[in-house]
């Protein structure tokens, strides 16, 4: 498998940007900017439903409902919960890979005001690749973090068959109890080009990033969206407080336009 140089690969980062924006915490998200292109998937659960994905996983305990949003939201959106249980970690709906080029994806997100801060990193949207070379399981190539109060943009790529490289890109404070209003534009990058990725979050950039943002697979990542917290998977066997409030986040207006 073919690579781009190791100069390149070394200088992913190219701007990270950590700009946190006022806004009143019950504050109903801006429409995020319009992008020209085609709308190749979009769901804002008005339908009551999460059908409109290719499938939903829950490993442990918890659920995925579509139920009223909550303050400042309006309508329907899709309710994500994680319970602090020992077996539960958990909650997503995905769609399958809508191929290579440039994308927009544009969400909302909401974190409770009572979201216990933590150390333990927690994904609210990925975007997954496939098992390596060696059939091992990958981190994802591009992944929407909470850590310790903050967003981050976390970024895999290979410099080798197997070894995966990471780039954190530092996205502000969060705002709990209050929706984001999400924008990735991503560029996927191949064995001889590099890729680009540019976050907005009600309408202001907070971060971007150039370079390798993928492992280059037979098919592009494919996005997901809802709750993930790795480390309290049983089978890494990695001790945590248990017994604590469930995990919970909402996600609502999903639009995914290819230019």
């Amino acid at each position: 498998m073919s690579r781009l140089s190791g100069r390149l690969a070394g200088a992913v980062l190219t701007a990270a940007l950590a700009v946190t924006v006022a806004a009143p915490a019950h504050a109903a998200p801006a429409p995020a900017a319009t992008v020209d292109g085609t709308s190749v998937f979009a769901d804002d659960f008005e339908s009551g439903t999460v059908s409109a994905w290719t499938r939903q996983r829950i490993d442990g305990n918890g659920s995925i409902t579509v139920a009223p949003a909550p303050a400042g939201g309006s309508g329907l959106a899709a309710r994500f919960a994680v319970p602090n249980d020992g077996a539960s970690y958990r909650s997503e709906v995905a769609v399958n890979s809508l191929g290579w080029g440039s994308y927009r994806f544009a969400l909302a997100d909401y974190l409770p005001a009572d979201w216990a801060l933590t150390s333990t990193e927690t994904i609210l949207a990925q975007w997954h690749g496939y098992p390596l070379a060696d059939g091992s399981d990958t981190k994802p190539p591009i992944a929407l973090t909470v850590k310790d109060g903050s967003w981050r943009l976390k970024v895999h790529w290979l410099t080798d068959p197997t070894t995966v490289q990471e780039a954190v890109i530092p996205l502000g404070a969060v705002q709990f109890g209050h929706w984001n209003q999400w924008a990735f534009d991503i560029t996927w990058s191949t064995d001889t080009t590099p890729g680009s990725i540019t976050v907005l979050r009600d309408g202001v950039q907070v971060g971007a990033y150039t370079g390798l943002n993928n492992y280059h697979q037979n098919q592009s990542p494919y996005f997901k969206t809802g709750i993930y917290r790795a480390n309290w998977n049983p089978a890494k066997d990695i001790p945590y407080p248990t017994g604590g409030p469930d995990v919970v986040a909402w996600s609502d207006s999903v639009v995914v336009t290819e230019y």
